[in-house]
């Protein structure tokens, strides 16, 4: 039975956004430490009255967002811009068009007044957006904004628009607090939802422990969505975690394409003990090679799997608490040891499986305190760029 999966349908354009996937069940959009410009594809594309899309989300309030509709050529045929007052307008080839809207704070106030606007950065209120409507030979729509009555915003649609396929959500200024976090992306047609995404497991990269704690050569790890279905780590030495249900017997099905075979990129299943490393099991690339940990030690298997840049591997883990079997399949081929395809636990857990660890990296990138006190050398080595996606977890029990 299928109990959690995760796709990413995004696609960030390289200017430096970093990203969250369900923190808080959001989708944390971060432009502060470059421009985020995140897209997605439009599943069911708009092209008449019966079909509207929303968006549920949040804004750090005082800054610029864009949220922009594109044809499918990827010019922009339709421009919601959030201004630094929090008033939204509507602009396209035609011109722009005010809708009268503005965001709002602390349950409904403006924050386009600025008599009662605080003097500090303020989240807005979780907002509800609507685009719905579209008569593209009159060139208008209707725009709706949480509960209120939409208004019809005519005169900015060009000409030449008979359909929107992608959106994108942007920040404009590059600095701290530019934040969008999306709750919800919603496709409907004639009133019924055709295609619906939330985000409810949190990938949470794990902050570098301050030197002489735990851990203390685990570097930072940035994350961002690539090409509508990656979610792409970018770390010298890293771990992300992400808990699923606690699972006696199960499986863990994805992909994932390392960018050098030559670094590691494992996934670790573990039963969270609040450490860092380690788990009950981990496969995947490690010292140039495609490996099993279930016991001390590593295992190689009798395939020959080769151990390449930028290919995509399909693995597929099972585990049974009960009979200590883990079993591996990589691109649906089981692999085997000594003609065994059960590998067994050596740290059985208590209860059962509950989180998923991304791990890519070179465990040589960063230098513990104790290696500097023993004058180890600092290395110059590359950042591990690892894409993963397509998660699916099961529950074998039944």
């Amino acid at each position: 039975m299928l109990v959690a999966s995760q796709d990413f349908r995004w696609h960030d354009r390289g200017e430096g956004g970093v990203y969250i996937f369900g923190e808080d069940g959001y989708l944390t959009i971060d432009g502060s430490r470059g421009r985020a410009r995140c897209s997605r594809r439009i599943e069911n594309p708009i092209r008449g009255p019966e079909d509207a899309l929303a968006l549920k989300l949040r804004v750090a309030l005082g800054k610029c967002y864009r949220i922009r509709f594109h044809r499918a050529n990827d010019r922009i045929a339709l421009d919601c811009r959030f201004d630094a007052d929090g008033r939204v307008q509507l602009t396209g080839e035609r011109g722009t068009v005010d809708s009268g809207e503005s965001l709002t704070f602390h349950y409904g106030k403006p924050y386009a007044d600025p008599a009662i606007r605080p003097p500090y950065v303020v989240p807005s209120d979780e907002h509800r957006l609507t685009f719905s409507g579209f008569d593209f030979e009159k060139g208008k729509f209707m725009f709706g904004l949480d509960r209120r009555n939409p208004v019809e915003i005519a005169g900015c649609l060009g000409p030449d628009v008979r359909e929107l396929s992608g959106i994108e959500l942007a920040t404009v200024s590059v600095e701290p607090g530019s934040l969008i976090r999306l709750k919800e992306y919603a496709e409907t047609r004639d009133g019924v939802v055709a295609s619906r995404e939330t985000f409810p497991l949190h990938w949470a990269p794990v902050a570098p422990p301050l030197g002489g704690m735990p851990d203390d050569n685990v570097c930072e790890t940035v994350m961002r969505p690539v090409d509508y279905r990656w979610l792409e780590t970018s770390t010298r030495y890293g771990y992300v975690k992400v808990r699923i249900p606690s699972l006696k017997a199960g499986a863990v099905a994805f992909d994932m394409k390392p960018a050098d075979a030559a670094l590691e990129s494992c996934l670790i299943l573990e039963e969270y003990q609040g450490i860092i490393k380690y788990g009950n099991i981990q496969f995947g690339l490690l010292r140039g090679k495609i490996i099993i940990c279930t016991a001390e030690g590593i295992t190689e298997f009798d395939q020959a799997v080769e151990a390449a840049n930028d290919r995509v591997y399909r693995f597929r883990v099972e585990w049974d608490r009960q009979s200590g079997a883990v079993r591996l399949l990589i691109d649906g081929e089981p692999m085997t040891h000594g003609g065994s395809d059960v590998f067994s636990f050596a740290n059985v857990p208590d209860d059962g499986i509950d989180t998923i660890t991304l791990h890519p990296g070179d465990v040589r990138a960063r230098r513990s305190l104790m290696q500097k006190r023993l004058g180890v050398k600092a290395r110059r080595l590359p950042r591990s760029i690892v894409r993963w996606g397509a998660f699916r977890v099961y529950d074998l029990s039944d």
